[in-house]
């Protein structure tokens, strides 16, 4: 998601290897992933980079999925991270030869995880009935 062609003349430290990635994006929307292009025109529609649109999704993510999380706190608490171990202990105990897809994880996301998930409960919007 950012141009190497600086880090490759000025070399990058230990500490830009820890704290950033690179994001290669889909050609094509789809239910993979987006495009560059479909990112970039998101991002700009919030007047934000492309890469802070992906950082705040991904504290979205982390909101709805840590129980507790604190975004003042620099780092997660033992038992979150407790909580993030036991889950991958239960994912590989479950995993078959076939992994879950993006689209699955999701999908367990938007269903809601951990106490008081905002989307624990699905209410019908504008009055509408399920």
């Amino acid at each position: 998601m950012h141009d190497n062609s600086n880090k490759k003349e000025l070399g990058s430290s230990s500490a830009d290897k820890e704290n950033s990635f690179t994001v290669t994006l889909e050609p094509v929307n789809s239910a993979f992933g987006i495009s560059s292009s479909t990112l970039r025109a998101l991002a700009a529609s919030y007047g934000i980079t492309p890469e802070a649109m992906l950082v705040r999704a991904a504290t979205t993510w982390a909101q709805a999925d840590i129980p507790d999380l604190d975004l003042d706190s620099p780092e997660l608490s033992a038992d979150q991270v407790e909580h993030l171990k036991q889950r991958r202990i239960t994912y590989d105990a479950s995993t078959t030869s076939q992994p879950p897809t993006l689209a699955d994880a999701f999908k367990r996301l938007v269903e809601g995880s951990g106490d008081k998930h905002e989307n624990e409960k699905s209410s019908p919007r504008n009055g509408g009935h399920n």
